[in-house]
């Protein structure tokens, strides 16, 4: 395969996004910007297809790198600069590993990430996904705003939401088939951007109602924390994640971590994981042909008893009777994401 390195726009992540910003005249007054040029902000832009391999780098001098981006039919990119990322698949499946574990995301499912994430994301045969790489400058300037806020997390979107993102990545800069290029981006465009993917997270608002926290910055701090340590459980489902583990990975106490946790999911850690690691064997006795034991083992589960006495607690029904009772296709609900019952906990 061949691998690319692009690095970063110069002075990028000064610049505003979204919202109409004033500028100064020459004699020191401020005005809106009308210009064209001045509603333009410079971004690297790449499409990864049939098998290329891509990186996204920052040059010497430079830290970070804003990026809009396009994998294809088999196309990788590997992030190795501390930005911010959110992805969405518009069709096929995709494979993102990154530091809060690996995750298998199909079409319909956005994933974001924080900065030192530092994914290698991998497009499936069939698939198309695209990718938004932020500066610290641009998350900071979504966190002061009221409604345009993207936190960690993992989702799902209607089909229409797909084709309205293919749209607007259209829309915002031209991609060249396996290259990557500095271009200028309407910001009011990549605004439009922002609002489609920060939309998919309304769920979200509530549970940032009951952060801890005497402002609203805080709570969003505590929430983003708390969601990036329900990634690194959805991130590692072959395995049980200690609760001390996850308060570390969110730099707080493990009394605090716990209590809080709770209060937003509904349920503590431990049984978070355990919850979703059944529901993952699910999904490997509906789709593979893998024994019980095995399925079992690849979840987490220290043998074949522990892991039949659990699953048949959640599904009510034992490992090899759920796959009998799915063998045609039917799904049953093993598979709901995740987003909608957190939101409603507490």
């Amino acid at each position: 395969m061949r691998c690319m390195t692009f690095g970063c726009a110069a002075a990028q992540s000064r610049q505003n996004f979204g919202v109409r910003s004033c500028v100064s005249d020459p004699n020191g007054s401020n005005r809106w910007p009308d210009s064209p040029k001045e509603m333009a902000m410079q971004m690297q832009t790449t499409w990864s297809d049939r098998g290329t391999a891509l990186e996204l780098a920052a040059r010497t001098g430079c830290d970070e790198t804003p990026a809009l981006m396009l994998l294809s039919r088999g196309g990788s990119l590997v992030v190795s600069t501390p930005v911010a990322t959110l992805w969405l698949v518009l069709r096929g499946e995709a494979e993102v590993e990154c530091r809060e574990g690996r995750f298998e995301l199909g079409r319909g499912q956005w994933l974001s990430l924080e900065r030192d994430a530092r994914p290698t994301v991998y497009a499936g045969a069939g698939a198309l996904l695209v990718g938004i790489a932020m500066t610290a400058s641009m998350q900071t300037q979504l966190h002061q705003s009221a409604q345009v806020v993207v936190f960690p997390g993992l989702g799902g979107v209607a089909r229409g939401v797909r084709s309205d993102a293919l749209r607007l990545w259209r829309r915002c800069a031209a991609f060249a088939r396996n290259e990557a290029a500095l271009r200028e981006v309407d910001r009011h465009l990549l605004g439009q951007v922002l609002r489609l993917l920060a939309a998919q997270q309304h769920a979200y608002r509530e549970m940032v109602d009951r952060c801890p926290g005497r402002s609203l910055r805080r709570k969003r701090q505590v929430f983003s924390r708390m969601q990036r340590a329900w990634l690194h459980i959805e991130g590692h489902l072959g395995r049980t994640v200690r609760i001390a583990e996850l308060a570390e990975l969110s730099n707080v106490s493990v009394w605090y971590f716990t209590k809080t946790f709770h209060a937003l999911y509904g349920e503590g850690p431990q049984a978070a994981s355990a919850r979703l690691r059944l529901r993952s064997a699910a999904k490997l006795l509906r789709r593979t042909r893998l024994s019980v034991s095995e399925v079992g083992a690849a979840c987490g589960f220290e043998n074949n008893c522990s892991f039949s006495r659990a699953f048949r607690a959640q599904h009510g029904m034992p490992p090899s009777l759920y796959r009998l009772a799915n063998a045609n296709g039917r799904t049953g609900n093993a598979n709901t994401p995740d987003m909608a019952r957190q939101a409603s906990a507490g």
